[in-house]
């Protein structure tokens, strides 16, 4: 008996891969849904949470330049480097300095508003359509300043969203603790973004759109893909350390790990990972009933449905380095001093990679040098954000139809 050919493989079933296999499947498509893991059990895992919507500014700019070398003094910072890995590191930094000249930073920002701003829509119909609408909660999102001095300081980057149409509304210390009561006095203001949202949690997202899309009759193989055969023009054979797999055309969407896949088919793409690291907080003893981000220290605290998560450390160490699980446990002492009465018992810690790329965009497109592989990772610190609206796009890719915005911005061919 002939192996059946689905009509698409979708290898990543993080939050990117399944909501691409899903919109696939919903459109009518024979969809197979493939991971090394089980669904969400990456970078999905593990992140804030947030919707952001209201970042258009691409990490590589030209402010962030300027603060790295005070960042890297700090070993327990938002941002820190394994000097070890500097080597490594050198070609993509490079080229994150290029992307983050001013002029390059003005196309950037056109092209993520195409991917973050229907975010909150576009997540609303299918959460509709798959029944799972109570995983997203609209409350909007809160940065907050500890020092009066800070508002000044963001001024320029305030102004510039606003000029792009993100809503915001400045707060005062007291109208921010109206909000968040739980702030403590230390808070002296704030910025209310009332258009983005968050997910009660991003795991449990993953895996109940995986199951919904398996109820509906797709495949997930829990396998480890490690080739492509293109030979035949009917089909596409993806080897696995199992069986191999049979499809129409493939989708590659593994996030971090996407890099080697696509140099199978021939493409080299500056692909790294920003080590992100969260603590769980089950049992905070304090109520916060949106994401709150704080200016100063970088990092952002959300509710969820397993407790209060403190997120937002970058770490630059590539794929194989030891966790560093300090970096986790030091962001309740940036909360605790916020929060008052903030808990750590039986906390939990984790680190995941952030798939980025060096000029804060993913690639989403087919493969210049073969039809039958599409691409959609890259998303760094906005996957969940961008996924429903980059399975839109793949969606249209597949059927062919117009391209509802620009997709040259995204294509690999610019590397």
């Amino acid at each position: 008996m002939s192996k059946p050919i689905a009509d698409i493989a979708v290898i990543g079933a993080g939050i990117i891969g399944t909501c691409v296999a899903e919109r696939l499947q919903h459109e009518g498509k024979q969809v197979i849904l493939i991971d090394r893991l089980g669904p969400g059990e990456s970078c999905s895992k593990g992140n804030a949470g947030h919707f952001a919507t209201d970042i258009i500014l691409p990490l590589a700019n030209f402010n962030t330049l300027l603060s790295v070398p005070k960042l890297l003094l700090d070993p327990m910072g938002p941002l820190t480097l394994r000097w070890s890995y500097l080597p490594q590191l050198l070609p993509w930094l490079m080229r994150f300095t290029w992307a983050a000249m001013p002029h390059k930073t003005k196309t950037t920002i056109e092209a993520l508003k195409v991917l973050n701003r229907p975010s909150i829509t576009r997540f609303e119909a299918l959460l509709e359509r798959t029944s799972l609408t109570e995983l997203m909660t609209q409350r909007g999102a809160l940065t907050i300043y500890q020092d009066p001095a800070s508002a000044n300081k963001n001024q320029q980057h305030l102004e510039l969203v606003q000029q792009h149409g993100v809503k915001v509304e400045h707060l005062t210390g007291n109208q921010v603790r109206e909000l968040e009561p739980s702030l403590n006095q230390d808070v002296k203001g704030g910025l209310f973004y009332p258009d983005t949202a968050h997910t009660v949690n991003p795991y449990r997202l993953v895996t109940d759109l995986c199951d919904c899309f398996v109820q509906r009759g797709g495949q997930f193989k829990m396998q480890n893909v490690v080739d492509f055969d293109f030979g035949d023009p009917n089909k596409v054979v993806i080897k696995t350390e199992e069986e191999p797999i049979l499809a129409k055309e493939i989708v590659i969407a593994c996030g971090a790990f996407s890099k080697q896949l696509v140099k199978l088919i021939g493409h080299s793409v500056p692909l790294e990972t920003e080590r992100g690291y969260h603590l769980m907080l089950p049992n905070s003893g304090v109520e916060v009933t949106r994401p709150v981000t704080s200016f100063e220290r970088s990092f952002v605290m959300t509710p969820m449905e397993e407790g209060l998560r403190l997120a937002g450390t970058v770490e630059l160490a590539g794929l194989e380095a030891e966790e560093n699980w300090q970096r986790a446990i030091s962001l309740f002492e940036h909360a605790s001093r916020i929060l008052p009465g903030l808990k750590k018992d039986n906390f939990e810690t984790w680190m995941g990679h952030r798939p980025s790329l060096p000029d804060s965009l993913p690639v989403v497109g087919r493969s210049p040098k073969e039809k039958r592989a599409i691409f959609a990772f890259g998303h760094q610190h906005l996957g969940l954000t961008q996924a429903a609206v980059t399975a839109d796009l793949i969606n249209e890719i597949v059927f062919e139809q117009p391209h509802s915005v620009n997709m040259e911005a995204f294509a690999i061919s610019r590397f």
